[in-house]
């Protein structure tokens, strides 16, 4: 009886190990998956101007490059929240300017990062504008949408998607957009996905202020080449 208690006990903690082994495992494989490890900054020590920094990338050049763009994004949004700090002073008004960040997309080798500005300077309401900084690792270099759609007929089956898309919705996206009101250039916010890619629209660009900054999916088979 001892005996078949004792290699009951063993078999059980043999189980256990092995599942936590597993564990282990899938959640080293997961993270080896992420292009890289992104953390939260804050500029001068302000909690409205946040900023990302990666790590772990893997190449230290590609990963000095990622670090230097935010770098250069989070220096000019200081200024800005400076300007309309004086703005704000002069006129009357409680001036706000705050950043945030979102990943949207981080699989080898591939990473997406939107930044959002939030800007209050009087009026009935503030105004955000989005940002969208894509890197592929592997090439070595930042994407923009210019990278990806690289031909006029690439362009025109986007925005005609975009266009059938935004018509059916009239409720979201101005009931009288034309398709050439839909400007897609290689400052076009987007972020990738498995799929392919999101382009974010900035306010009013297809879609009064109520709306937001609209997202639409767009599925590689609508601009991959036959």
């Amino acid at each position: 009886m001892f005996w078949k208690k004792a290699c009951a006990m063993i078999l059980t903690v043999l189980v256990v190990l092995t599942v936590s082994a597993s564990g282990f495992v899938l959640s080293a494989a997961e993270a080896q998956k992420q292009t890289a490890t992104v953390t939260e900054q804050l500029f001068k020590n302000k909690e409205n101007l946040k900023y990302p920094q990666v790590s772990d990338v893997g190449k230290e050049k590609m990963e000095e490059k990622i670090n230097r763009d935010f770098d250069k994004y989070i220096k000019e949004a200081y200024k800005a929240d400076k300007a309309n700090q004086k703005q704000a002073e002069k006129y009357g008004f409680e001036g706000e300017y705050l950043t945030t960040y979102d990943v949207k997309y981080n699989k080898s080798p591939r990473l997406s990062i939107l930044t959002s500005d939030y800007m209050f300077s009087g009026g009935a309401h503030g105004n955000t504008v989005v940002q969208s900084f894509n890197y592929d690792v592997e090439k070595g270099k930042r994407i923009y949408l210019t990278d990806i759609l690289t031909t006029e007929d690439q362009m025109k089956k986007v925005q005609n998607y975009v266009w059938e898309y935004a018509i059916e919705r009239p409720d979201i996206f101005y009931p009288d957009l034309k398709k050439e009101d839909i400007q897609l250039t290689k400052e076009t916010a987007f972020y990738f996905t498995d799929d392919g890619i999101v382009l974010v629209f900035q306010q009013y660009e297809i879609a009064p202020y109520v709306s937001g900054n609209q997202e639409i999916t767009i599925p590689k088979e609508v601009y991959e080449k036959a």
